[in-house]
Order: C-alpha cells, then sequence, then structure tokens
C-alpha cells in the first residue's frame, strides 16, 4: 500500500517541477487525489495481484513411503546402501530385508510346480494308456464280429449238411447211418451254441469298450486338471518371486532422502521407516478470498525467499486447492455444532494455491522454505497491469530486507 502512495508522491513531485503552484486547491487535489489513488490501488492489490505478506509461503514436494511394495513382506533390515541426506536416481538400490522366509517360500513354490508337471505327465501317460485299452477293445468288438459271421456261415453249412443227410435217407432208406445224423445234428447246436456265445461276447466287447471310453474321458479330465494345477502353481511361483524380488527396495524416483533412523536389523512392517521426497518442487501460497475468483491455472507469479536473498523466482498457478481442512465435515456423521464451528473458522479468510517454481542452475531451493509470493490474477481493463508493476517492486524491495532479516 506505501507503494502506491509513493507512485501517487512521485506524480505530485512532477507536477511541481513542471510549475503547478502550492496552494488550497492543488493540496486539496493531492490530498484527496491520493487518498482516491491509495484506496483505488489497496483494493486493486487486493483483488487482482494477490501477495501473501505473512512469508509464510511454502515450499513442498511429493514425498514417497520408501518399503516393500506389500504390506505381507515383512522382516528385519539387512543391509542399507545409501546414506542420510543423500541424492537418489529412480533405479537405485536403497536396503534390503532378510530374505531367507521368502527364499524358501520361493523354493517350496518351485518344488510344487515340478511336481504338479510330474503329476501332469503321469495324466497324459494314462490319456495314452486308456487311448491303447479303447483302441484294443474297439479291436475286440471288430474281430467278435467278423467270429459272429463266420459263426453264422459255419451254422448255415452244418444245418445244409444235415438238411442234405435228411434228404438223401428220404430218397435211399439208411444211406447215411443214424449215428452220423447224430452227430451232424449235434454239430449244428454246437454252431448255435458257439454262435450265441459269441453274440455275448460282442455284447460284453461293446460295454468293455463304453467303460473305456468313460475311462479314457476321466484321464482327459484329470490332464485338464493337472494343467490347472501347474499354472496355480507357475503363479505361485511367480507371487513367491515377487516377493523375493521386493526384498531389495529400490528407488521410484530421482530424488533425495532426509534424516532417516533406519539402522540395520531393525523391522520394517506395516509402518515404513523411511520416504524420500521427488525433484518435484512447488509453493503452497494463501490467497485471499476476495482474490480467489481471478486466480486462473497457468497465471504467471513470482516468488521470494531468505535462502537467497534479492533473488525472485519465476513461478506459475499450476492449480487452486479447492477444499481447505477446515471444510471436512464430521466423519461419524454427527452434525456440526454451529457455535464451534463458526468460532474455529471465523478467521478462515484464506485459500490455498499451488504454484509451479523454476529453479535456475546453480539454484537449490530446500524444501520447507518459506518465502514471500504474489500471483498476476485476472483483471478486469488492461489499464490495471500496473498492479503487477508494483508488486514486483514490492516483492523485490522485501526481498533486499532477507540479507538482515528473515521475516
Amino acid at each position: 500500500m506505501l507503494e502506491g502512495l509513493a507512485v501517487w508522491a512521485l506524480f505530485i513531485y512532477l507536477l511541481r517541477l513542471v510549475g503547478m503552484p502550492w496552494n488550497k486547491y492543488s493540496k486539496l487535489f493531492a490530498y484527496l487525489g491520493g487518498g482516491t489513488w491509495l484506496l483505488f490501488v489497496w483494493v486493486g492489490l487486493i483483488t487482482y495481484t494477490p501477495m501473501d505478506l505473512s512469508g509464510g509461503s511454502l515450499v513442498q514436494s511429493p514425498h514417497i513411503q520408501v518399503r516393500p511394495a506389500s504390506t505381507k513382506i515383512k522382516g528385519t533390515v539387512d543391509s542399507i546402501h545409501i546414506k542420510p541426506n543423500q541424492e537418489i536416481r529412480s533405479g537405485q538400490l536403497m536396503f534390503t530385508i532378510d530374505d531367507d522366509i521368502y527364499v524358501i517360500e520361493r523354493n517350496k513354490a518351485q518344488a510344487d510346480l515340478d511336481a504338479s508337471e510330474v503329476a501332469l505327465a503321469v495324466a497324459r501317460e494314462e490319456v495314452k494308456i486308456d487311448q491303447a485299452n479303447l483302441a484294443e477293445k474297439t479291436a475286440d468288438i471288430a474281430i467278435t464280429e467278423q467270429e459272429i459271421l463266420a459263426a453264422r456261415e459255419n451254422l448255415k453249412l452244418k444245418q445244409s449238411t444235415y438238411q442234405r443227410y435228411l434228404e438223401q435217407n428220404e430218397a435211399l432208406t439208411h444211406s447215411v447211418t443214424e449215428s452220423r445224423l447224430d452227430e451232424q445234428d449235434t454239430e449244428v447246436e454246437l454252431a448255435k451254441v458257439e454262435l450265441e456265445r459269441l453274440k455275448a461276447e460282442l455284447e460284453k466287447a461293446k460295454v468293455s469298450v463304453n467303460k473305456a471310453r468313460v475311462l479314457l474321458s476321466k484321464a482327459e479330465l484329470a490332464v485338464d486338471s493337472k494343467q490347472v494345477e501347474v499354472m496355480s502353481a507357475i503363479q505361485l511361483l511367480k507371487k513367491a518371486q515377487w516377493n523375493l524380488d521386493n526384498t531389495k527396495i529400490y528407488a521410484p524416483a530421482d530424488g533425495y532422502v532426509t534424516n532417516f533412523i533406519m539402522r540395520e536389523g531393525q523391522y520394517v512392517g506395516v509402518v515404513p521407516r523411511m520416504q524420500m521426497y521427488t525433484n518435484e518442487k512447488y509453493v503452497l501460497m494463501r490467497v485471499n478470498h476476495q482474490a480467489i475468483r481471478n486466480i486462473k491455472v497457468g497465471q504467471s507469479a513470482e516468488f521470494a525467499t531468505a535462502v537467497y536473498p534479492g533473488q525472485i523466482f519465476v513461478a506459475e498457478v499450476e492449480g487452486i486447492v479447492e477444499a481447505s481442512g477446515e471444510s471436512q465435515g464430521n466423519l461419524t456423521g454427527r452434525d456440526d455444532r454451529v457455535r464451534q464451528t463458526t468460532g474455529m473458522n471465523v478467521m478462515n479468510k484464506h485459500h490455498f494455491v499451488r504454484l509451479k517454481i523454476s529453479e535456475p542452475e546453480g539454484y537449490d531451493i530446500p524444501v520447507g522454505s518459506v518465502g514471500l509470493a504474489w500471483i498476476s490474477g485476472e483483471k478486469p481493463i488492461a489499464f490495471m497491469n500496473f498492479l503487477d508493476v508494483i508488486r514486483g517492486i514490492i516483492i523485490r524491495m522485501k526481498s533486499q530486507i532477507y540479507y538482515i532479516y528473515a521475516m
């Protein structure tokens, strides 16, 4: 605000230099105009070029919990391959967990897979045996059918011979002896019995074929079952190998670690024992409610910190935090208390805006640093762009104070 007043004072000084008299009217113009100008600049700066003069704009960085990929992977720290406050590269080995139990599980899964593959091979051999058995039974049917055809022909032959003997005896009495007729009749009966036996054998062979088909189907189903067991064993082996691989913890991104307290022999369970920060940095700046409607993604901004006194860092609005912590309701389903809620939030007059900060080569702003920041918001007319100049002057003036005072 004082900077805006300084601009007006400069304007009056220039008017005095060109000969403006210093009388009642010029004084009235200077004082009333200065007050009006000051009010205009004050409202304009607050509404269209917001600045966090508290010095509490905070440099943050996304942090990652460094731990095994699953909470089921637990154990004691076997070795640590990094040091506190060290820069980390993506894929760099950070620490390992004692893997004895996971090696045992992997070996057991491998043994289970081998056993499943042997069982599958046995099942396939059973299929081959049942296929051969079915082929044999089918061949028995064909053989029996041929034997039945031969038996029928033999029966016809014996019946024909017996009939011929009878006709011969009718034509010439006792040309065929009674004993011969009896023998031939017996041969006919034996041929009938043989035919019936072969028919029974044929039915039995058909039943055997059906049984062989059933056994073959069961054997083929057993092969399918064993294949499923092999696939399941393969997946279990992959899972065991994945668990074993994840006992070695690698950096997921470029960044750095801070002063971690993990030590060899320490147990790593559900709670992570180390975290790292990525190289991405942003500034979390508060913006007053009057100006938040004029802030849009992509607008230019500037940031200054006591880490680098006098240095102005270019920034850009990356996002607007649409909600604040105060906006969260009661998670237990209870209604909010009016007096308590309003009393706690009566001073809440700001929202957060996230700025993407650009660090020139050779500069490294530590995460957690605080400083001043302002944003060039959306303005109703181009004339008001001079407010950006005032904000630029303000932040550059205040950044010089950082040489002696961190605000």
